[in-house]
């Protein structure tokens, strides 16, 4: 509680310091404080939110966290599989996805692999 009560005394004197920047003359210096102003602000603003969370709040955060890793986890599974198909479908048809997985790994590290950079470039012909 006494946390939250620091970070809004803190958000209420970067708001007062806010207002009263309109008493100077408009430079690139002035602007630049006052988005450094506004970015400090909504960082407090953050926090007091992060603090005014229920357990239920912070659970389906965490939830819907995972939930978007998994999705680009997913969608990065898929891309992956497809260039590698297209490796095999258009170059090697008589190796094996796992074949090309191994060297496409071996690639990726900068080692000498059996498949060409042509291939591993423009996997389309």
């Amino acid at each position: 509680m006494r946390k939250l009560k620091k970070l809004e005394e803190d958000l209420a004197k970067i708001q007062h310091e806010l207002l009263d920047l309109d008493k100077f003359r408009d430079t690139s210096f002035l602007r630049k404080f006052q988005r450094q102003l506004e970015g400090e602000k909504s960082e407090l603003k953050e926090k007091i939110v992060k603090l005014n969370q229920t357990q239920e709040q912070k659970t389906s955060e965490h939830l819907e966290i995972i939930k978007r890793a998994n999705h680009n986890r997913s969608a990065k599974m898929i891309r992956n599989w497809n260039y590698l198909r297209a490796v095999q479908r258009n170059y090697f048809p008589e190796m094996s996805l796992r074949e090309i997985r191994t060297q496409h790994r071996i690639h990726k590290q900068g080692l000498e692999s059996a498949i060409s950079d042509v291939a591993w470039r423009n996997p389309s012909p």
